[in-house]
């Protein structure tokens, strides 16, 4: 069974990278939201080029088998 956890932790900076790359899963405001209903599966490649490009490395992906 797969267990994908996404998250963002305190110190986002709001700068709309992760937007950018993957707007069907976040969406930058005053602050950051990952939308709701979001198949972590299936976005696994654009969620964890979101977590490579923030510039202050607080999205988080847990994608454990």
């Amino acid at each position: 069974m797969d267990h994908k956890k996404l998250w963002i932790e305190p110190g986002c900076i709001t700068c709309g990278m992760c937007e950018f790359i993957a707007p069907k899963i976040f969406e930058v405001t005053d602050i950051s939201h990952i939308k709701a209903d979001i198949n972590l599966q299936e976005n696994a490649d654009l969620i964890e080029q979101s977590v490579k490009e923030c510039p202050v490395s607080v999205i988080k992906f847990q994608n454990q088998k």
